[in-house]
C-alpha cells in the first residue's frame, strides 16, 4: 500500500492569539512526525506534568473568585499560602494544608479558649468534627494534648508551615 504525504504550510491568521495557537498547533505536527513510530514527542498535558500545581491553581481560583472583592482576609490568607509554599516547596502538601490555612485564626482561638477551660473537651471535638480538615489531620487534632496544640498554633502564628506539616506526619507529643 503506498503510503500518503502530506503537506502543510504556514498561513497568516488575522487574529494574534489565533496566529499563536496555530504555530503552537504547527509545531506539535512537525514534532508528531519527526517522532519514531511508537513514540510521541508530544508533551504531556499540563495537570500530567504537575497534577498538584493544578489542583492548588485551581483551587485558589475558586477561592479568590468566590470572596469577590479585594479584602483584606483575603489578601492574609492569599500570603499565608504563598508563604506555605515557599516553606514547604510543594504545591500538594499546601493544597493538604490549606483548610488549615484558610481556619487558622478560628483554630487557634478555639485552641486558646479549649486550654483556658473556656470550651470542654467534648466542645472542642465537636468543633473538630465539623471543621472540614483532611481526617489525618482531624485524628491529629483529637489525640493532641494542650502543649502539642500550643506548639501548633505557635507554629501557625509564626508561618512554620514546613513545621506543621511535618507534625501532622508523626503522632502528637
Amino acid at each position: 500500500m503506498k503510503r500518503q504525504r502530506w503537506m502543510v504550510r504556514r498561513q497568516p491568521v488575522g487574529h494574534p492569539a489565533a496566529q499563536r495557537r496555530w504555530d503552537r498547533a504547527y509545531q506539535l505536527l512537525l514534532q508528531a512526525t519527526a517522532a519514531p513510530t511508537g513514540k510521541s514527542t508530544l508533551p504531556a498535558a499540563p495537570w500530567d506534568a504537575a497534577p498538584h500545581d493544578e489542583r492548588l491553581f485551581w483551587r485558589l481560583v475558586y477561592l479568590v473568585e468566590s470572596d469577590g472583592e479585594d479584602s483584606a482576609s483575603l489578601r492574609e490568607t492569599i500570603s499565608r499560602i504563598i508563604e506555605s509554599l515557599d516553606r514547604t516547596s510543594s504545591a500538594e502538601i499546601t493544597h493538604e494544608l490549606l483548610p488549615i490555612l484558610l481556619d487558622q485564626n478560628r483554630l487557634c482561638i478555639v485552641v486558646t479558649k479549649h486550654s483556658a477551660g473556656i470550651i470542654s473537651r467534648t466542645g472542642f471535638l465537636s468543633v473538630l468534627a465539623e471543621c472540614g480538615y483532611p481526617d489525618h489531620i482531624k485524628l491529629w487534632l483529637q489525640s493532641a494534648s494542650l502543649d502539642a496544640l500550643g506548639r501548633l498554633c505557635d507554629q501557625l502564628a509564626s508561618s512554620e508551615y514546613d513545621l506543621v506539616a511535618a507534625s501532622f506526619e508523626v503522632p502528637p507529643a
